[in-house]
């Protein structure tokens, strides 16, 4: 895949999650993680804003997993 075909789709899965109520950002994070390690497998780089809305989602599932914890 070309860099501008990876650009594409992450604009895309951008607008998605942007547009997506939270439940459906776990499955989206993991699509978005994906692209992600694909980019960097391939050696294009990874645009600031991208890596720091994968962790953004990784930390939003990090904290919905302790939401139902006892206390």
């Amino acid at each position: 895949m070309s860099e501008q075909k990876f650009l594409d789709l992450i604009e895309k899965l951008e607008a998605e999650i942007e547009a997506a109520d939270e439940s459906a950002h776990k499955e989206m994070q993991a699509q978005l993680h994906a692209t992600v390690e694909q980019m960097k497998a391939k050696g294009f780089k990874v645009p600031q804003r991208l890596q720091q809305l994968d962790y953004d989602l990784e930390d939003e599932a990090v904290e919905d997993m302790f939401d139902n914890m006892p206390v």
